[in-house]
């Protein structure tokens, strides 16, 4: 795959550090497929003239389900996909298994899937609000607010006192910026879950949108008594007290982020900015921390510019030289952050070169460091297939 280059924000993005919440946020577009996976898979499946039908008898529906689940709970969520779609082909209208294997594709990013497996259980069980609140999930993840607005009121209207649907609910109507509706809608789900984080989290969004900045402040407080670990929520209060002229209590809390995160660009450069005046040292000490954070990210750039110049060799069929550019960019990238597609696409490479043990080893590297890696989990799905029918 293409590595785009990254420059390092003052600030960090608005889902950094953020808790986990009841619906998948925006996306600004999935990540480029790599164009190994479908040659690899077409390279196996056509040439060798292997058939899945030909493999010894598949598992039950029932056996795949507590397979995918399993598989879940160990965060591997590729691989869970990829056992869920067969369970879902053997059991096309088990609701349980449609609405895991949709819920999965919804986390991996296949909104058009995940709508169209939870359309189906809506039409299996119409009388289930839980159902239409996974769909008014998915489809607000694929950008269609208003469906997903109808399925929260059909969700109320079958459970009206179910918290998730309230919250959903709201989320969407801060979406289409009916920020005031918004707030009445977090304010019954509060009612209803006062022990749900999320519900003051993005709460306290709609308020901010309004200027309520003290409302905003109360709302973080109840999310860090809650989550006492949640950076985001600790730097975006500091933000609410700055903007008050709260200025003591907003470095308390940019401390306490530190002390949770000491490498967080957006606390580090917040902070420094506020103690520029009253602390020039101290300062000036995280100004330097950030320019190192800066000065890392330049690095990872040179390693992407490997990885790039590796898929480039792979376009022009150039196996061995895209081996070497792969090799020499994992060697370079040490632990980084792309080091799990680099082991991907040199596995989906070796195979393409006819290496196909050392292909294995990479992708099963790659799927331990990124377990939602579904090219990685794909290709040896293939593997296995090849070694059960040779």
């Amino acid at each position: 795959m293409v590595f785009p280059s990254r420059e390092i924000a003052n600030c960090a993005s608005q889902g950094e550090g953020a808790p986990a919440i009841l619906r998948a946020m925006r996306r600004g577009g999935k990540d480029n497929r790599s164009l190994a996976v479908a040659l690899l898979g077409v390279c196996f499946l056509f040439s060798s003239g292997i058939s899945f039908a030909t493999v010894r008898q598949a598992p039950t529906s029932s056996d795949l389900l507590v397979q995918g689940r399993n598989l879940l709970e160990a965060g591997k969520l590729a691989e869970a996909e990829l056992v869920l779609d067969r369970a879902a082909e053997l059991a096309p209208s088990d609701a349980v298994i449609l609405t895991l294997d949709g819920r999965v594709k919804g986390r991996l990013g296949e909104y058009a899937s995940a709508v169209a497996l939870l359309e189906r259980v809506t039409k299996l069980t119409p009388q289930s609000a839980p159902s239409h609140v996974d769909l008014a999930i998915a489809l607000a993840d694929s950008g269609n607010l208003n469906s997903a607005m109808a399925e929260t009121g059909t969700a109320i209207s079958l459970a009206p006192h179910l918290a998730i649907a309230h919250l959903n609910r709201a989320r969407i109507l801060s979406d289409m910026e009916k920020d005031r509706e918004a707030c009445d809608e977090f304010a019954v789900a509060a009612r209803l879950a006062p022990g749900n984080p999320d519900i003051y989290f993005y709460w306290s969004i709609a308020e901010r949108s309004q200027g309520d900045f003290t409302k905003e402040t109360e709302l973080l407080r109840k999310v860090e008594k809650l989550q006492p670990g949640n950076v985001k929520a600790h730097i975006m209060l500091a933000t609410s007290l700055l903007d008050q002229k709260r200025t003591a209590e907003a470095v308390s809390e940019l401390r306490v982020a530190l002390a949770i995160d000491p490498d967080s660009a957006q606390a580090i450069y917040k902070l420094s900015r506020v103690l520029y005046s009253t602390n020039p040292d101290e300062s000036k000490g995280l100004r330097d921390h950030f320019d190192r954070l800066k000065a890392q990210n330049a690095f990872l750039d040179r390693v992407k510019a490997l990885g790039n110049q590796g898929f480039h060799a792979f376009t022009m069929q150039n196996w061995r030289e895209s081996i070497r550019l792969y090799t020499e960019a994992i060697e370079t990238c040490g632990d980084c952050e792309i080091e799990s597609a680099l082991h991907r696409d040199l596995g989906l490479t070796l195979c393409r070169d006819g290496q196909i043990e050392r292909g294995a080893e990479e992708l099963n590297q790659a799927l331990a460091r990124n377990p939602e890696d579904r090219d990685a989990a794909k290709a040896l799905e293939v593997i296995r297939v090849l070694k059960k029918t040779n």
